[in-house]
């Protein structure tokens, strides 16, 4: 899994969850069954994790995110037109988000969430805010 240089300091993170459902009954009573765990680790991670991001990203923050949950495979002029944005507005956000450790950058014109199940919450939540 992917860790960003200046990752995100929260206290339960979503890396460390998962790494820790391999290992936890009390976070995967499921006999190891991740699938059924599913709906209650999304829950776990919007509860304690998603919440505190989306609280602390700016509307040019959510609204790149958006754009990046919308676009299919994360190409970047993809995303500035979904969003309808100039090359100047797309960068400095794409550059803060990686630089948090919400958006993996790694390949040129593409960006991707380092955070599992992430682009759903955002889908659900971008309207709402």
């Amino acid at each position: 899994m992917y860790l960003a240089k200046n990752p995100i300091k929260l206290s339960p993170g979503p890396h460390r969850l998962l790494k820790s459902l391999k290992h936890s009954e009390k976070i995967l009573p499921h006999d190891g069954d991740y699938q059924a765990a599913l709906p209650e680790v999304r829950q776990y991670l919007e509860d304690y994790v998603y919440e505190k991001i989306w609280a602390e990203m700016s509307s040019g923050d959510r609204k790149l995110a958006y754009g990046v949950a919308k676009s299919e495979g994360g190409k970047a002029k993809e995303i500035k037109k979904i969003l309808s944005l100039a090359d100047n507005e797309y960068s400095p956000y794409r550059d803060r988000l990686v630089k948090r450790g919400i958006l993996i950058g790694e390949e040129y014109g593409r960006v991707r969430f380092s955070l599992p199940m992430f682009e759903e919450y955002v889908i659900r939540n971008y309207d709402q805010s």
